[in-house]
Order: structure tokens, then sequence, then C-alpha cells
């Protein structure tokens, strides 16, 4: 007599809807967790800077020098600029002190990270602490149901009932913070932003506006680009009928690889190699409007640059002084702090061994520090060091090395596979660590925060 074993049935086949269903679960989850451990960083960050500034007062230094020490170290070791770092460090310290139940929402995921700064930066004008606390308490529950975007229009409505200063008034202050700024984006365009009073920025966007509505019905160029081209020539040129590009005068700079000099490519317009038309700042040019720079400059300045690193090794000049500081300009091309993207115009000619202290006016006793990292390598715990000509060693108040190299302009050269395995080496006790750092020590002390 034989048995038989019932077969199973088979499964159910999973819907697209319960598998999407639970991808949204765990998403929220995932981001859930994220907020918590933004918050605690936040916290972690607070308690950085509060250490900082109470050394700062026990030493009797500059609390700003403090903050920027520790966030000039965290920038390195996440390869990351140390101003975004000491805005980070002090943007932590006000919220977790100013606007605690916010930062408690925002870790037990009530409220997402862009909530934060909403209600942070329309309440800043509160000073009184019970005024903050109020303001937070009257928001907090409108931000655990709807998005950023309109809390703060919310929070801007609530704040006028939290204020004793005249609208006039705060606006005064507010004009003091007017200003300009350029951010590079790709494809050679770049977008520039003015901070200005609301009357003046609306009074220029409708006059922009009138003028883009003057152009003739055969203008092929759409609304938003005549703007955009009548901006350019009114404050380049003054003539909202002219060409903007008329009122740039450039200096052109013509890279020659040193290999250049010694054989000549047929193909060098077509090697992938060939360095593209660029802005000193590293932002690419099309060739098409360097032409119509290179037409009207003033005069050009030959580079000749290393093969195997890319670097500028020598320039054409009349006078030495001003070739020395036009080769470094081309050599260095931001400050040299790690991380740092300050373009080389704005910024000094530091002596890395002082003047004062027997440091020669050399090559390689100079290079290009913004006026923040140059108080920061006279006034802190930071050394630098220039081991060779170009080549920044960086040591940091807790003794780690960071190197800091110029980013090369020319084609650069690299060994075959096999050449690099021949002569590969172990590397040598004692070697600076790489920029961003090891990873913390299990053994590492309780934080006292």
């Amino acid at each position: 007599m034989s048995t038989q074993t019932p077969s199973a049935a088979p499964a159910e086949p999973v819907s697209p809807h319960a598998v999407a269903a639970h991808a949204m679960e765990a998403v929220v989850g995932i981001d859930e967790a994220i907020a918590s451990l933004q918050a605690m960083r936040a916290h972690l960050m607070a308690g950085l800077a509060r250490m900082a500034v109470d050394d700062a007062l026990e030493t009797r230094t500059d609390q700003r020098l403090a903050l920027r020490e520790v966030a000039a170290e965290l920038a390195t070791r996440q390869r990351r600029s140390d101003r975004t770092l000491e805005a980070e460090l002090g943007g932590a310290m006000v919220d977790v002190a100013h606007w605690p139940a916010t930062v408690r929402a925002w870790g037990d995921a009530r409220i997402h990270r862009g909530h934060v700064p909403v209600i942070a930066e329309v309440g800043l004008p509160l000073q009184d602490p019970a005024a903050r606390a109020s303001f937070e308490a009257a928001l907090l529950p409108h931000a655990e149901r709807m998005a950023p975007g309109r809390l703060r229009r919310l929070a801007r409505r609530e704040l006028e009932h939290h204020l004793a200063e005249p609208l006039v008034d705060r606006h005064r202050t507010a004009r003091e913070q007017r200003g300009v700024s350029v951010t590079d984006v790709d494809d050679g365009m770049s977008i520039l932003r003015a901070t200005i009073p609301t009357l003046l920025a609306h009074g220029i966007a409708d006059r922009l506006t009138r003028m883009a509505r003057t152009a003739p019905a055969e203008d092929p160029r759409t609304i938003d680009q005549r703007r955009a081209d009548a901006f350019c020539d009114l404050l380049l040129t003054g003539d909202a009928t002219g060409s903007g590009i008329d009122g740039i005068r450039a200096e052109v700079s013509v890279v020659i690889p040193a290999t250049a000099l010694v054989t000549a490519s047929p193909d060098a317009d077509h090697s992938p190699d060939g360095v593209a038309p660029r802005l000193l700042g590293g932002s690419l040019v099309d060739a098409e409007t360097v032409r119509d720079l290179a037409a009207a400059a003033p005069g050009w300045s030959r580079l000749f640059t290393d093969p195997l690193r890319g670097h500028v090794v020598a320039t054409d000049s009349y006078q030495p002084t001003a070739g020395m500081r036009r080769l470094l300009r081309h050599r260095d091309q931001t400050c040299r702090f790690p991380g740092c993207g300050a373009s080389a115009h704005r910024t000094d000619v530091d002596h890395t061994i002082g003047w004062a202290d027997g440091g020669s006016t050399s090559l390689g006793n100079l290079a290009h520090l913004c006026r923040r990292h140059h108080t920061l390598k006279g006034t802190t715990r930071w050394r630098l060091e220039q081991p060779e000509p170009g080549t920044l060693r960086w040591t940091s108040p807790t003794g780690r090395t960071y190197i800091d190299e110029p980013a090369p302009i020319g084609p650069r050269f690299t060994e075959r596979e096999h050449q690099r395995s021949r002569g590969r080496t172990r590397t040598r006790t004692g070697d600076p660590e790489p920029w961003h750092g090891p990873p913390p020590r299990a053994d590492a002390p309780p934080l006292p925060f």
C-alpha cells in the first residue's frame, strides 16, 4: 500500500501594488532613521562648537578662529569646504540652543530636515527666548502636517505676531546683507545672484521684461533669452542693444605641454588629452567665445607645463617679479588650503616660511592663500610646509598631515600598468595619512555631550 504526499499549494503571486507599498514603507523607515542620525549629528556638532568656544574663552583667543580651527580639520578629513563645516558648526550650536523643541521633533522623525532651517531662518529676528519658544510651539504642529514650502509662508505670518520692531527698522538692518555672488554650473554657464531690496529687484525684472518685449517679431530668441541678454548688455556696456562680451577684456593664456616643444603631433586638435579653453577657476568656455575674446586681448602669455603632473613650470615675462606672480597664479589657480576654491586672483601670495624667519621669496616658498586660510596659518595651531615647489603639507592641531598639490592644467602622461607594478613599493612608515584621515578608533573615549 503506497502513501501519497499531498503537493504544496502554489504560492500566490505578489502584486506590483504590494511591492510598491512595501518599498514605500521601507523608504519612510529609512528616512526616519536618517532624521534621527541627522539630529544626533547636530547635537555632536553643537557640542564640538561649544567646546571650541569654551576653550577660546579660557585662553582669551578669538572664538571665530577657534571654530575655524575645528572646522578646518573636519573639512580635510571629509574632503569638504571648511567654510561649509564652520557654518554647520555655528548653525548646529544655534539650532540646539535656540530651537530645542524643533531639534527634538526632528530626532523623533515627526518633521523633516527641511523644516528645521525654515523655523530657524524665519525666526532669526526673535532675540527673546520666550518669543522664540512661543513661535516654535505655534509652528511645530503645522510642520508635522505640511511641506517646508508651505510652512515658510505660514512662519512669516506668524513671525509678525512676535516682533516688536517695526518693519522699517528691520528692513534697514536687512539692507546691510545685500550682495552679489556667482555660482558656476555646467556647460560654460554660471548663475549670478543678487541679494537686494525687494522693490529694486522687482523693478529690475520689470524693466528687463519691457526691454525684451521691444524686440522685433523676427527675433528668434525667447523672452527669457532676451531678458538675460539685456541684463548682460546693460551691466557690461551700459547699452542694451550692444554685445555684452565687448565689455570684457581678456588675458589669454596658451597652455603648451613641454613635449610639444620637441615632438609635434599632427592630431593634436583631436587628441583626448587636448586642453579645453577655461577660466583660471576651472570653468569651461566655448571656443567661439574664446576666439572673440582673443581678438580683443591686449596681450598673450605662454605657459609651459610638466608632462608628468601637468603643473606649470615656466612662463615668459619681461619683468621677473610680475612673471613670478603670473607663474604662481597659473600654478596654484586657487587658495592652497585643501578643499578651498577661492580664486588665486582674490588671494594673498604667502611665504610658507615667513620672510622674518629667513624664508626666501622663491617659487618653492610661495603659495596662494585666501585671507581666511592665511589667518588660519598665522594665528592657530595649523602648520604649513612646502617640501617641494608647489606641494603643500598641512599639519592639523591634532597632528594629522594633509598634502595639497596644485591642480594640473595641461595634459598628463601616466605609466603603463607593467611599469607601475615593477616600481610599486610598500608604503613607508611615517608617510602622511590620506586627506580624509583614518576611521574613528573603537576604543575612543566617550563624548562629553
